[in-house]
C-alpha cells in the first residue's frame, strides 16, 4: 500500500466536476458537496452519486428514496466548500445566504438556483462501494443553465478552460492484429478534420523494407470513419498498414505467422 501522502496526491490527480446533493428529511432540507457524481446512462437518464456511509445525506437518500443533483457553477465555489465541511447533524446549511433553494416539481427535496444543472432523481439502486454507497438515481426532470460554467476539481477548484481543438489526424487499427497468411483482415480508421465526410483515404500494406504488398482506397462516412478490407500476405513476418489523407497519416502493425 502506498504512503498516505502518495494516496492523497493520487486522489487529487483526477479531474472531476462537483455536485451539490439536496435532500429533505424529518428535520428539514439538507445539502452536501459530492465530488463523485457521474452521468452513467443516457437512456434511461441515470446519475450515480457516491456518498460515505457516515454522512447524513446517506441516511436521507436511503430513507426518502430521492435526491436532487445540482451541478456546481463557478459562482458556487464558496457554497461548495461550505456544504462539504459541515454536516446536517450539526448545521442547517441551507439557512446560509450562499444557497438559494427553489422548489422541485417531482421530488420533495429542494433544488439550488445558480447551478449548471438541476436534476430531480428517484433512487433505483444502491451499490456498496467500500466505505461508500453508490446511489443510482433515475432523472425524473432536469433543467440546464447554458450560461453557467462548472467547477473543475484538480488539486483544488479550477475554471473550465478553452476547448482543445484536435489537429487533422488519422488513426487506424488492424483486426486481427496477428493472423496467418491468406486471412482476411479489416482496417478500421478515423479521420479527424473539420472536413471529414466523404474524404478519400489511401491505404497501403507494407513489408519491413517499406515495399507495398497491398494497396487500396477507402472513403470516410459523415463522422470520418472508414473501413478497408484486405488479405494478409502469405509470407510470415511483421507488416505495417499505412493510411494517408493530405498531410495526415496513421499506421498500425500486422503480424503474419
Amino acid at each position: 500500500m502506498s504512503e498516505p501522502a502518495q494516496l492523497r496526491e493520487a486522489f487529487r490527480s483526477f479531474a472531476t466536476t462537483v455536485a451539490l446533493i439536496t435532500t429533505r428529511g424529518p428535520n428539514g432540507p439538507n445539502v452536501m458537496a459530492a465530488e463523485w457524481t457521474y452521468l452513467v446512462s443516457h437512456e434511461p437518464f441515470l446519475i450515480l452519486v457516491v456518498v460515505e456511509g457516515s454522512n447524513a445525506t446517506h441516511t436521507l437518500i436511503r430513507e426518502t428514496r430521492e435526491f436532487g443533483v445540482n451541478l456546481a457553477s463557478e459562482e458556487q465555489v464558496t457554497a461548495m466548500s461550505f456544504a462539504g465541511h459541515f454536516t446536517k447533524r450539526e448545521t442547517d446549511k441551507l439557512s446560509s445566504e450562499l444557497f438559494e433553494p427553489i422548489p422541485a416539481n417531482r421530488i420533495r427535496a429542494p433544488l439550488l438556483a445558480g447551478s449548471v444543472l438541476r436534476a430531480e432523481c428517484r433512487l433505483v439502486r444502491e451499490i456498496p462501494l467500500g466505505a461508500h454507497t453508490g446511489f443510482l438515481g433515475e432523472v425524473l426532470e432536469v433543467a440546464v443553465d447554458p450560461g453557467k460554467r462548472p467547477i473543475i476539481l484538480h488539486r483544488g477548484p479550477h475554471r473550465l478552460g478553452s476547448r482543445i481543438e484536435r489537429p487533422e489526424s488519422l488513426a487506424i487499427a488492424v483486426t486481427p492484429a496477428a493472423t496467418s497468411g491468406g486471412t482476411k483482415v479489416s482496417v478500421e480508421g478515423e479521420l479527424t478534420s473539420s472536413e471529414r465526410a466523404g474524404r478519400p483515404v489511401r491505404l497501403r500494406l507494407l513489408d519491413l523494407d517499406g515495399t507495398a504488398v497491398r494497396e487500396g482506397t477507402a472513403s470516410t462516412d459523415r463522422r470520418g470513419m472508414f473501413t478497408w478490407e484486405t488479405v494478409a500476405p502469405p509470407q510470415p513476418g511483421r507488416y505495417v498498414v499505412e493510411a494517408q489523407h493530405g498531410s495526415a497519416s496513421g499506421r498500425a502493425s500486422l503480424d503474419v505467422t
